[in-house]
């Protein structure tokens, strides 16, 4: 019974680091959706990603509750959701989305993970009592520092950003105000794993968790949209940009239904560990699709990252 009990827990685990995978896959893709119109206002990119979800997630918890579980979640839990969702939406994709015409998706991305893995890993230590193993600590290590070799190219992205403006102090509050976001962004997203976590063993459904948390965040985003008169602005409402922000949802949405399995099954540290595979992919599809800068740094971190997913495995 032991034996069939590992097995049976090794598959779970398989799995959870198969949907991190398809979760990383999914963030990398939306990513370069966000870069193709990161000339739009990104509270109203932001508002549109959150549709594809809505959509999906919505009829399954209909389904769910009338097929699964009649089970209502608590109004304290609501609120809590709520709470995330909105400091997620805007702190966390808003910040993320403003940095992009700013950096470049090459430096956004590995610097926004770095942030997430320490703030993911120091909140499940502290608050969910997840202390990390030698492995997954040596994993953690490479992968930070593969983040932080990637960083490092950023000095070409930031010349070509000087090159753009005229006042070189606006180009520093620019620079430092991008990256400020990014910074603040990883840190959302750090708590926001565990979060989900929390809920998650308090016996809320998954797709109730998902619809809270998308349909609130929606909202939010359409009211500040209205105010800052986003629908008057002709290149958010042309169809090519449209577009390109419902693939970024939709794409997103994948991403989110396999992020909230995976954090079922992996610790946040785990899971974000496997998600680092996003500053490889974001600094190979800003190279590639938007002619951002290639430099030996890039190369060094990507090789750095695959090693730190090669040391990470599940200790027996």
């Amino acid at each position: 019974m032991k034996g069939q009990a590992t097995i049976a827990g090794d598959d779970l685990y398989r799995r959870g680091i198969m949907l991190g995978a398809v979760s990383s896959i999914g963030y990398s893709a939306a990513n370069i959706f966000l870069r193709a119109v990161d000339d739009c206002d990104p509270v109203w990119v932001s508002c549109i990603k959150a549709v594809p979800t809505i959509l999906i997630v919505f009829p399954w918890l209909i389904w769910h509750y009338r097929n699964v579980e009649r089970r209502f979640c608590p109004p304290v839990l609501i609120l809590a959701l709520i709470f995330v969702s909105i400091t997620s939406h805007f702190l966390g994709n808003v910040g993320f989305q403003w940095s992009l015409n700013k950096i470049g998706i090459s430096l956004a991305v590995p610097i926004c993970l770095g942030v997430l893995i320490v703030t993911g890993a120091l909140v499940d230590w502290c608050l969910l009592k997840d202390t990390p193993s030698r492995r997954t600590l040596w994993s953690m290590v490479i992968l930070i520092t593969a983040v932080i070799v990637l960083s490092s190219g950023g000095e070409e992205a930031f010349a070509q950003l000087t090159k753009t403006l005229i006042d070189p102090d606006s180009n520093r509050y620019l620079l430092a105000l991008a990256i400020g976001a990014v910074i603040l962004s990883g840190i959302n997203y750090g708590f926001f794993g565990a979060a989900i976590k929390v809920v998650g063993n308090r016996g809320v459904s998954q797709p109730a968790i998902m619809t809270i948390i998308s349909l609130s965040g929606f909202l939010f985003l359409l009211m500040l949209s209205s105010g800052n008169g986003a629908w008057q602005v002709e290149r958010n409402l042309e169809w090519v940009n449209l577009i390109q922000m419902t693939l970024a949802g939709v794409c997103n949405a994948v991403a989110f239904v396999a992020l909230v399995s995976a954090i079922k099954v992996l610790s946040v540290t785990r899971y974000n560990l496997v998600n680092a595979s996003q500053a490889s992919l974001g600094a190979i599809s800003g190279a590639v699709i938007f002619q951002e800068p290639v430099s030996g740094w890039m190369v060094g971190g990507i090789i750095l990252t695959v090693v730190g997913l090669m040391v990470m495995k599940r200790d027996n």
